[in-house]
């Protein structure tokens, strides 16, 4: 590898500025009656995202990107599972399947592959825990972000950034230019479908908590994005420069910010400091999913309008569902990303686009829904059989039973 040139330095300190994306939701999301320290999930999120994708996470990912990309130092993860066993295999890709333990990779390329994916990651991992922490225990949240952190948040990375199957939709099932995120945003698709799947087990909702440091992880999280929009080496070609993005990304957070001032302060007749960072959070991940389809007005008028429309779902469903969207996962994170990737649909020209990203939407969900609904059903059954049982015994001594 002597003959290449080396690889620039600046990775480095973007991966260090995007790791501040999962601190700061971790401060966004936490609550005054929480137990723990504010902040330390997002530690614990970083951990199992290092470990997943070192175990894992990094051939689940990357195992087939050399297909895609001819460069040298991927030479070595040329191998792409699939399911098939005739026809289009490339077309068809699931899984990346050389890499794991990150064994005959190390080349500076991929170790700045492994760094751009850590924080995306991290992110998933984390908001598959919050919700899970609040409805069953955080020992289940801990297992569902281990899952998320070695196996389905890469999954999703090698579906929409690495060469598997819904890249290739265009060319499979003539469904545009095949499944396009710009900057990422479908990873918080894959935590939304946990949530949403969560909702349905039973729980005793406590008393609405503040967040003292909801202001701070939103200022955390927004000096993450930065890094986090220039980091990947697999952004080549986006229609913006980085600079553009980083713009387009700020302004949609001004303008999700000003909505959720309005709104918090149409219901408290003063400024609220929560729905300003929710409104600043939704906007961002809104513009963010939009790139590179809108100027910077239309940018600010349809960031300000995701930006409502997740505070009337959140409306829905905390007041008159009476459901708990704990971290407000589904409707700050999860549906700013949905309508921003369906949104792409319509702004790029080509035939077909909307079911492309249809469809990759549907599967990300499904890949978060399933696994938890089934965890949420064990749950259930779990809890009946464990009431039954102490009935029993109460029972038993009624009746002259020893």
């Amino acid at each position: 590898m002597s003959d290449l040139a080396p690889l620039p330095h600046w990775p480095i300190l973007a991966a260090a500025l995007a790791l501040l994306v999962p601190w700061g939701i971790a401060l966004m999301v936490w609550e005054d009656d929480w137990t723990g320290h504010p902040g330390w999930e997002g530690l614990l999120a970083l951990l199992i995202a290092l470990l997943g994708m070192a175990a894992t996470g990094f051939a689940l990912y990357f195992g087939g990107i050399g297909i895609l990309i001819d460069h040298p130092q991927l030479s070595q993860l040329v191998w792409e599972w699939t399911p098939l066993r005739q026809g289009q295999l490339a077309w068809w890709g699931v899984a990346g399947w050389m890499g794991f333990g990150m064994q005959h990779n190390q080349t500076p390329m991929t170790a700045w592959l492994f760094l751009s994916a850590v924080p995306t990651v991290a992110t998933s991992a984390l908001l598959t825990y919050l919700p899970l922490r609040q409805r069953i225990s955080p020992l289940a949240g801990v297992i569902m972000a281990l899952l998320v952190g070695g196996v389905l948040a890469p999954l999703v990375g090698n579906w929409t950034q690495a060469g598997g199957w819904l890249m290739h939709v265009g060319e499979s099932l003539g469904a545009g230019q095949g499944f396009w995120d710009a900057q990422g945003m479908s990873f918080l698709l894959l935590p939304a479908g946990v949530a949403l799947a969560a909702i349905f087990i039973p729980h005793e909702s406590g008393d609405a908590s503040t967040r003292p440091w909801a202001s701070l992880g939103t200022g955390l999280m927004l000096a993450g994005m930065l890094g986090w929009i220039i980091l990947s080496p697999l952004q080549e070609g986006m229609a913006h420069e980085p600079m553009e993005n980083a713009l387009h990304g700020l302004l949609a957070a001004a303008a999700g910010g000003l909505t959720g001032l309005l709104y918090g302060w149409m219901l408290f007749r003063e400024p609220d400091a929560l729905w300003t960072a929710r409104g600043t959070v939704a906007g961002l991940i809104a513009g963010l999913a939009f790139l590179p389809w809108l100027t910077s007005g239309q940018t600010l008028i349809a960031a300000a309008l995701v930006a409502w429309l997740a505070m009337l779902i959140r409306y829905l469903i905390h007041d008159l569902l009476h459901r708990e969207d704990a971290g407000d996962v589904i409707t700050i994170f999860g549906l700013p990303a949905l309508v921003g990737l369906l949104a792409v649909g319509m702004f790029m020209p080509a035939p077909g686009q909307m079911r492309a990203q249809s469809l990759g939407v549907l599967s990300i969900l499904l890949l978060g829904f399933i696994p938890t609904m089934l965890l949420s059903l064990m749950t259930i059954v779990g809890a009946r059989i464990r009431r039954s049982h102490q009935e029993l015994i109460i029972e038993e001594p009624e009746h002259g039973s020893p």
